[in-house]
């Protein structure tokens, strides 16, 4: 062996230790280095051949690394499960047959509970301003309102 190459070859070992490379493998990576050269220069010319296998060297670490993770993800399945936390179509379709009986319930009540509820429950409007802008007593909001949520309660028992 040249001197030139035992030089080239310890440089390789240097940068191969220096990127954490375990001395198990820098042998390995060298000569799969060097079987890159070889087959590169049957259709190319390398100029600089030592550039060439630090840089062959290096990419062959980068994909032993991501060919080592892509195992360790396959070995647990869990890992490849993406969290998606929009509703199932099964949940938006129950939800959306709950809305609309909801719905239903509602147009069932007189217009002015209807408006009380809404107010109230979806506004956030509260009794004592409902009260006063109806010109009526809170606690005749507050009988109306129990009312019309009770029947609400019933309608929409089961669903």
């Amino acid at each position: 062996m040249s001197a030139s190459i035992k030089s080239t070859i310890q440089r390789l070992k240097l940068v191969l230790y220096q990127r954490g490379v375990s001395p198990q493998d820098v042998e390995d990576i060298i000569q799969e280095a060097y079987q890159r050269l070889e087959k590169y220069q049957q259709t190319h010319e390398v100029r600089h051949i030592e550039g060439f296998l630090v840089r062959t060297a290096a990419n062959i670490v980068i994909d032993r690394s991501r060919v080592r993770k892509w195992e360790k993800l396959a070995d647990d399945p869990d890992a490849l499960i993406i969290a998606d936390d929009a509703p199932r179509p099964d949940e938006v379709y129950a939800s959306r047959k709950r809305f609309e009986r909801l719905s239903e319930g509602l147009a069932m009540l007189d217009p002015l509970t209807q408006q009380f509820i809404r107010q109230n429950r979806i506004e956030g409007i509260t009794m004592a301003r409902i009260a006063e802008q109806n010109g009526l007593t809170v606690s005749a909001i507050e009988k109306r309102m129990a009312k019309g949520l009770k029947f609400l309660m019933g309608w929409m028992d089961g669903w």
